[in-house]
C-alpha cells in the first residue's frame, strides 16, 4: 500500500492540474490588450530590463524556472542565450516547445519537467536564473530559494517576482483589505481541516497561494544570502468592491497607466504597491581564502 500523500504533495498535485488545465490561458493571456494582458506584459518586459541591464555574453548559462507558455523563454533566447527552462507541468513545458518552433529558437532550449523545490542540476551551474509567476505556488519557499541559490554561480544572478500583499487593489475593496482577508483565511483553513469545504474550486478558488510584503520578500532574500541589486512593483488593477469590478477594462487600463508611470518615476508608495513586485538580486561572490 502507497503511502498517504503528504499536504506538500496534495498541493503540488493541484497545482500541476491547475496549470495542466489553464495552460491555453497562460498562452493566451500575454497575446492579449485587456489589464491583465498588459500587466503580465508588462512584468515580463522589467524582468527584461534587469537582464539586459547585466550585459551578459552569449556564453552565460540561463535557466528559467517556470518557462510556463514560453515567452519568457523565447525572448531570452532572441538574446543569445542557451535556456534551460523547466515547469513542474507538462502542458506548459510542451507549448514552450511549441512556441519555440514557431520562432525557429529550438535549438537554444532544452525544456523539460522538473520540480524547483529539488533542481537536478550541479551547484554553481548558472550565471542567470530567472522564474517569473513561480514563488506564490510553492509549497516550501525557503527550500524552493535554497535550491535556486545553491545552482547560482557566485556572483550570478537570480530575477524572481512575488504576489504582492500590499498591492493598491487590495485597499478599496472590503473583501481583500489585509486584515479581514487575513480573517477569511483563517476561517476558511478550519472549515477546509474540518472536511466542511473544498479545498479545489477552479481558478477563483485556485490552490492555495502565497503572498509577501516587498519588505518581507526583501528580508528573505537576504537572509539566505543574496543581495538585491533592483527592485519595483507593476500592475495597478483591475480595482473591485466586493469582489466586483469597478471600472470598464479600458477605464482600468487608463487609470493603471498613470499609476504605472508613478511607480516608474520613483514615488515610493507605487514602487512598493503594484500586483506583481519584481526583484533583481545576486549570490555573494565566494570570499577569498586568505
Amino acid at each position: 500500500m502507497a503511502p498517504p500523500k503528504s499536504p506538500n504533495d496534495r498541493q503540488q498535485k493541484l497545482v500541476d492540474e491547475l496549470f495542466d488545465t489553464q495552460a491555453t490561458y497562460w498562452r493566451d493571456t500575454y497575446k492579449e490588450r485587456d489589464i491583465s494582458g498588459i500587466i503580465y506584459q508588462r512584468r515580463q518586459a522589467v524582468a527584461l530590463q534587469y537582464v539586459d541591464g547585466l550585459s551578459l555574453p552569449r556564453t552565460a548559462r540561463v535557466l528559467e524556472i517556470g518557462c510556463g507558455a514560453g515567452f519568457m523563454t523565447a525572448a531570452l533566447a532572441r538574446r543569445g542565450f542557451l535556456i534551460e527552462a523547466i515547469d513542474h507541468a507538462q502542458a506548459m513545458v510542451d507549448l514552450t516547445l511549441e512556441h519555440a518552433r514557431q520562432k525557429g529558437i529550438v535549438n537554444q532550449i532544452r525544456a523539460c519537467t522538473g520540480d524547483i523545490h529539488e533542481l537536478s542540476y550541479e551547484s554553481q551551474s548558472f550565471d542567470l536564473i530567472v522564474a517569473l509567476g513561480v514563488i506564490p505556488w510553492l509549497h516550501d519557499f525557503k527550500k524552493a530559494l535554497s535550491e535556486i541559490i545553491r545552482v547560482a554561480k557566485p556572483g550570478g544572478f537570480i530575477v524572481l517576482t512575488m504576489d504582492n500583499a500590499s498591492r493598491a487593489t487590495t485597499l478599496l475593496d472590503p473583501k481583500t483589505f489585509p486584515p479581514v482577508a487575513r480573517i477569511r483565511w483563517l476561517v476558511r483553513r478550519k472549515l477546509e481541516r474540518a472536511g466542511l469545504l473544498s479545498s479545489w474550486n477552479p481558478w477563483i478558488n485556485a490552490p492555495p497561494y502565497s503572498q509577501h510584503s516587498p519588505k518581507e520578500f526583501n528580508k528573505s532574500l537576504c537572509d539566505a544570502g543574496l543581495t538585491v541589486m533592483k527592485s519595483t512593483s507593476v500592475g495597478f488593477g483591475p480595482f473591485t468592491f466586493f469582489g466586483n469590478r469597478l471600472f470598464s477594462d479600458s477605464v482600468g487600463i487608463k487609470i493603471h497607466q498613470k499609476l504605472q508611470e508613478y511607480a516608474d518615476s520613483g514615488y515610493s508608495f507605487f514602487r512598493s504597491t503594484g500586483s506583481q513586485y519584481i526583484v533583481l538580486a545576486t549570490k555573494k561572490s565566494l570570499k577569498p581564502i586568505p
